[in-house]
């Protein structure tokens, strides 16, 4: 599946650590639509940086390239740190302080790959399912045995720089300050250490499906190279498709973290197959065959996404109640953006 954090302008020896009394220059803002409980929408929210890493040495709060490499463009970035050839990831955390929020954005990070290596394989499976190389049977264990396929070993994998942004975030509804530290972080990995991590999660994969199931050894190439694909050319989405592609994984979101985990499956499911059906609008342009065009299962709703093209779908579907801590850094950080 071709897919989906602020980068600091260098790594600086010793990044200034502020206080919240520190006085600050005036701070930037983005708003964010929010509804009340009735559904009515009632204005947004309020996103304030007060500072962030080496603001004393002249670093903007944000810069052009960090934007773009949240909406997945790492042109710029590679430019900037000099890396031609590897694979970057990025990866986000927020806490309380700097340091809870770099706990998090490192913790966060192997759930990050794990996503998108399940995009990748699910992708593949679909693709091979629609034409007919592949029988629905193996395509959703398949889908089946990667959700369960939260983590991957990430030996090798550089964390290159770190950026943090303290922010203040105002409630539209009650005028409430909450305080928030946001940290962003960018792994370098070179190509050979990428391909063990893709080898290693796949061997995970094929060893958890079912013993009746049987992958032909072009198929299992076949998904290696899709993986490897995706890493090497990550998919650039617009402002308005990352903010779309959050907004769904919210609502993915909200539905299982509200729920015990037994729950939160069928729930998932249930959100994902309406999101399927409400997508199919001139507003995301989704075009759905006879099929797919009643939605009665997860398989059908993912069948739908895929055909769909829609990116933002995609990599919300993968969206479980484990990334809620990455996906709230992700809208925090949109939320600044210029």
């Amino acid at each position: 599946m071709k897919k989906q954090v602020f980068l600091v302008a260098g790594i600086l020896a010793g990044l200034a650590v502020f206080t919240s009394c520190v006085s600050t220059p005036a701070s930037e803002t983005k708003q964010a639509l929010q509804a009340n409980e009735s559904g009515t929408i009632v204005g947004a929210n309020k996103t304030y940086i007060r500072d962030w890493s080496g603001r004393m040495h002249g670093t903007e709060a944000v810069q052009k390239w960090l934007g773009l490499a949240i909406q997945g463009n790492f042109d710029e970035a590679k430019v900037h740190l000099k890396i031609d050839g590897d694979v970057l990831k990025l990866s986000a955390g927020t806490g309380a302080d700097e340091y809870s929020a770099q706990m998090r954005a490192s913790s966060n990070y192997a759930r990050v790959v794990a996503r998108e290596l399940r995009q990748s394989i699910d992708a593949f499976a679909a693709e091979k399912a629609r034409t007919g190389s592949m029988d629905e049977k193996t395509k959703q264990a398949i889908e089946e045995v990667t959700k369960n396929q939260s983590h991957v070993e990430i030996t090798g994998h550089e964390k290159k720089v770190e950026f943090w942004q303290m922010v203040d975030i105002e409630d539209a509804l009650t005028g409430k300050m909450t305080r928030k530290y946001v940290l962003y972080q960018i792994y370098v990995i070179p190509a050979k250490t990428w391909a063990r991590t893709t080898g290693l999660y796949l061997r995970k994969v094929l060893g958890e499906l079912p013993e009746d199931l049987t992958l032909e050894e072009k198929d299992v190439r076949g998904m290696v190279n899709e993986a490897m694909y995706d890493a090497r050319h990550p998919v650039v989405m617009s402002q308005e498709e990352k903010r779309q592609e959050l907004e769904y994984s919210r609502k993915m979101m909200d539905v299982q973290v509200k729920l015990a985990p037994e729950q939160q499956k069928a729930a998932a499911k249930q959100e994902l197959i309406k999101i399927a059906q409400n997508a199919k609008t001139n507003r995301t342009k989704i075009v759905a065959d006879a099929k797919t065009k009643q939605v009665e299962a997860t398989a059908d709703a993912l069948t739908t996404i895929d055909l769909s093209g829609n990116r933002a779908l995609r990599n919300a579907a993968t969206i479980t109640a484990a990334d809620a801590d990455w996906l709230e850094a992700m809208e925090i950080a949109m939320s600044v953006m210029p």
